[in-house]
């Protein structure tokens, strides 16, 4: 659990260095940080399709896949909108969580997982919005 935690930090740590440091590259790399996450977590979506002992309430090939492209595609926009950029990568993110959602609702996911996922989908999220408004 530590890791997950761990794994948001860098969003609101370039925020702050950001606010301190002239640092012209931190924009770009806190963007490509938050579509790793989400790449990340179409992947954990993968495994649990492979992983499923029956049907699950969404396609999470579909899902996942349009995540992943989304969130590649929102780093080719970024040289012509990075506050676009970081509002489509957190509204992404909000579309996995609903995902997750749905998943914990059919007991796909355990309880812990869920409110691992939604604590860190949120403190990513809303660094994520606030990048999206000081970029």
């Amino acid at each position: 659990m530590g890791l997950t935690y761990a794994g948001v930090l860098p969003v609101w740590v370039g925020l702050g260095a950001s606010q301190f440091a002239d640092i012209p590259w931190v924009g770009s790399g806190m963007l490509a940080y938050g579509a790793i996450i989400v790449s990340f977590v179409c992947g954990m979506h993968w495994a649990t399709f492979m992983n499923a002992a029956g049907p699950l309430p969404i396609n999470l090939l579909v899902t996942s896949n349009l995540g992943a492209l989304s969130a590649w595609g929102l780093m080719l926009i970024s040289p012509w909108s990075m506050p676009v950029a970081f509002l489509g990568l957190a509204a992404v993110l909000g579309m996995l969580l609903g995902v997750d959602r749905l998943l914990f609702s059919a007991r796909a996911i355990e309880p812990w997982f869920w409110m691992l996922r939604r604590n860190a989908s949120i403190g990513l999220g809303a660094g994520l919005l606030i990048w999206a408004a000081i970029s």
